[in-house]
């Protein structure tokens, strides 16, 4: 659908009203008397929808299991403290159904037809739905009313409204709840109007609430108690860290938000007790908080201090959310983990054929923050129509079944696009080799796998107008990790922008070789090569902030629109991303390394080189400790290859990141501190598409392959797997491999050695153990 020009989608109602004529024998002349119209007939009342509401308690006692099979347990409800029991259950069913009342759980269930029972659902496990599980944890929870996890939807109806948080106020009919969010000055310290606390919202209170003191030390002593009761957190200090939990039930539906009211809450004793750190949009030890001082807390510099993690803390790492490119690409997940949002309009008169696309799902207890920071942008979360994960691990799909429950409950489809091989397995890879190789989402995460509707083809583009999407199969990170291109239409200057999205960064169980994890650490390194070579994108649109600092370069962006001196020379985001290295050389006019290819270079050097053994004590690189490719244990020597494309210089990883002087706190970059050591822009190297001719390997590891690990000292029977046949055309025996030079000290070396590369060119050379290209003293001889 074209947004230009969309015709109003809201339709104005047209009644016809029909008068009555009667037939009068007034005045004598036999005239027809025109009577006054009829009043219109009252409009039907509404149907109240509360009727279809399934209810909902906490649950704060262990259920009981009777001589006929029948469950019974006790509720906190709206209605007060009952005693909720069941009709007889299948006794192959009694546990599962058991296993969803554990006390602290807030539960929602049909009403049954007598007082205080619950009606059997068809599949009896499924009589009570979870809706949040407070359990003895003292970890936070957050959830927003309007969206997120809420009561069951029911005969059509979405059910009622939930909220969770840290209460912060209390008035005459209200409640203020959130998660203690606080931002009082942007990253230059200029100071906001007046705070703001992105993630708190304030509720009607009905004038009955009924309020419980909810013990989850022990449930036992918990009870009844009244609004008046409930504490309040002392204030917004992060040192303040004992800070009061509750659960909130209202009595509408987020259809009816703007009238609904609270009528249960439970409160929780002991009191929750957060980190005491303090929180930045930017992520920990951002190089940005390197001006701010000491924490007067903990004395050390705010620097230096580590947040929480995400599980225990959610609240540590949440960020303001941004768009990218107007109206169309947005980000939406916190300052570790990233979310876009891409809104494709394939430029019809039809609203059908548009996409909202949410882009991975970030940490399973942050929903609150992406629900919130889209809904700040102007984007309903129950418009996506189509979410994709790259991965399956769990910082990336965190969230999806809550999203896909929230679609559930308003009724509307989802498009589940996953992995097939991190879903399924791999069971072939692109050259028809067969394999059996497990999938990496865990077995217990059957609603994904069952909701999942459809499967990457890779290497395509998939088309939605103003929004192109190609995904390309990398595995590594996990077996079915993905790397995604986004290519995106400006709509201030009509061209489209591609975006390159990294999916599976970390070096996550692969710092060292073992008998499982052989064939990816080579499959990774190989990703990281095929897409230098292969790939060229305008930016970095990162999936961990650790990777590439975009949220940083958003938030120096902010401080530079929020200088009085640049009210008249506003940038935006495509004008403070860098698309190439600003300092990398200039070759006929152009740096020669993309911010994308430079994001690459960091994770590939971790697990190529000896360095990496050296900075790091967990790991050990495939140059000192591979494993090898089959046949090349001792390296090659002049073996005859066929060269594939021209070639590219890559240069190595140049530590501060989109460094852009018109914004003055990306100056200077922004370097990372993790894995620091990569850092060398000095270093120079040639990359190349090419056949080796090579008798013994053919582009993945044999199952039950067998080999030395020098730097372990031990030998490694290798689980087999895909390594270029990931990518290679089904048949050829021998994929095309994307092999490089050993490092270079200089431009020049690197220029002349590239000099001499042609496709199609039969060459000969050698090959170190690890498959680097050996390089001769007279450089040009490097390809004979």
């Amino acid at each position: 659908m074209h947004t230009a020009t969309r015709p109003s989608s809201l339709l104005t109602a047209l009644f016809a009203s029909a008068a009555l004529v009667g037939c009068g024998g007034g005045g004598g002349g036999g005239g027809i008397d025109v009577g006054a119209p009829a009043p219109a007939p009252a409009p039907a009342p509404a149907p109240d929808i509360t009727k279809s509401f399934r209810s909902a308690g906490l649950v704060w006692g262990a259920p009981t299991t009777a001589a006929d099979q029948s469950v019974s347990v006790p509720v906190m409800t709206a209605s007060g403290v009952v005693t909720l029991k069941t009709p007889p259950v299948d006794p192959a069913k009694v546990t599962a159904l058991r296993a969803t009342l554990v006390p602290g759980n807030l539960v929602d269930w049909v009403p049954g037809t007598e007082a205080n029972t619950a009606k059997l659902a068809e599949d009896a496990a499924r009589t009570f739905n979870v809706i949040l599980a407070k359990g003895s944890s003292a970890a936070a929870q957050f959830n927003l009313a309007k969206y997120g996890a809420s009561v069951t939807r029911n005969e059509g109806v979405p059910g009622p409204m939930v909220a969770a948080g840290w209460v912060y106020a209390k008035g005459s009919g209200s409640i203020t709840v959130g998660d203690g969010r606080i931002v009082t000055a942007d990253m230059a310290s200029r100071a906001y109007a007046s705070p703001i606390k992105r993630y708190e919202e304030t509720y009607a209170v009905s004038a009955d609430v009924k309020v419980f003191n909810v013990d989850t030390s022990d449930y036992g002593k918990s009870a009844a108690s009244d609004f008046a009761s409930i504490p309040v957190t002392a204030d917004y200090n992060y040192a303040t860290t004992s800070r009061q939990a509750a659960y909130l039930l209202f009595d509408n539906n987020y259809q009816n938000a703007d009238k609904a009211k609270v009528v249960a809450i439970w409160y929780f004793t002991p009191k929750t007790t957060s980190d005491g750190k303090p929180v930045w949009d930017v992520p920990t030890q951002s190089p940005l908080l390197a001006d701010k001082g000491n924490d007067p807390v903990s004395g050390q510099p705010f620097a230096t201090i580590n947040a929480t993690g995400v599980t225990q803390a959610p609240y540590t790492r949440s960020t303001e959310p941004f768009e990218m490119v107007k109206n169309t690409m947005y980000y939406v997940g916190d300052n570790e983990v990233a979310s876009y949002v891409l809104k494709a309009d394939m430029g019809t008169a039809d609203p059908s054929d548009d996409r909202v696309i949410k882009v991975d799902a970030g940490w399973p207890n942050s929903g609150y923050q992406y629900w919130k920071n889209m809904e700040l942008l102007g984007l309903d979360p129950r418009s996506v129509t189509d979410s994709w994960l790259t991965h399956a691990h769990g910082d990336h799909y965190g969230t999806i079944v809550e999203q896909v429950r929230m679609m559930d409950n308003a009724g509307k489809p989802l498009r589940l696009w996953g992995s097939k091989e991190d879903i399924v397995g791999i069971t072939a890879d692109l050259q028809g080799n067969q394999w059996n190789i497990a999938p990496t989402l865990p077995a217990s995460e059957t609603e994904i796998r069952e909701r999942t509707t459809n499967y990457y083809e890779f290497d395509k583009w998939y088309d939605y107008g103003n929004v192109q999407i190609k995904v390309i199969w990398s595995p590594g990170h996990t077996t079915g990790t993905t790397n995604m291109l986004f290519k995106v239409k400006n709509p201030v200057d009509g061209k489209f922008y591609t975006f390159g999205y990294h999916g599976g960064y970390g070096v996550n169980g692969m710092e060292s070789p073992t008998a499982a994890n052989g064939w990816r650490r080579l499959a990774w390194q190989h990703g990281f090569s095929y897409l230098q070579s292969t790939i060229d994108t305008d930016f970095v649109s990162p999936q961990h902030t650790n990777q590439f600092p975009i949220v940083e370069v958003y938030q120096a962006l902010k401080a530079y629109n929020r200088d009085p001196a640049n009210v008249n020379q506003q940038l935006t985001m495509l004008d403070a991303l860098r698309s190439r290295v600003f300092d990398s050389p200039v070759v006929n006019g152009v740096n020669i390394t993309t911010e994308f290819a430079n994001q690459l270079e960091k994770r590939r050097s971790v697990i190529t080189y000896a360095a990496s053994d050296t900075a790091n004590t967990r790991y050990k690189s495939i140059e000192t400790s591979g494993p090898f490719k089959p046949g090349r244990e001792t390296g090659l020597v002049n073996v005859q290859a066929k060269l594939l494309d021209g070639g590219k210089i890559i240069q190595g990883f140049v530590g501060a990141q989109n460094k852009n002087p018109r914004i003055p706190l990306l100056a200077n970059g922004i370097p990372n501190a993790t894995d620091g050591y990569t850092n060398d822009p000095g270093g120079f190297f040639v990359q190349v598409a090419i056949d080796v001719q090579d008798p013994v390997y053919h582009g993945f590891l044999p199952n039950g392959f067998t080999q030395l690990s020098p730097g372990l000292g031990t030998t490694i029977t290798y689980q087999g797997g895909p390594i270029e046949s990931t990518n290679a055309a089904r048949g050829t025996f021998h994929p095309p491999e994307y092999l490089r030079t050993v490092r270079l000290n200089s431009l020049a070396d690197a220029q002349a050695i590239l000099a001499t590369i042609a496709a199609g060119r039969t060459v000969t050379l050698s090959l170190t153990r690890d498959s680097q290209i050996v390089v001769p003293t007279d450089v040009t001889q490097t390809f004979r």
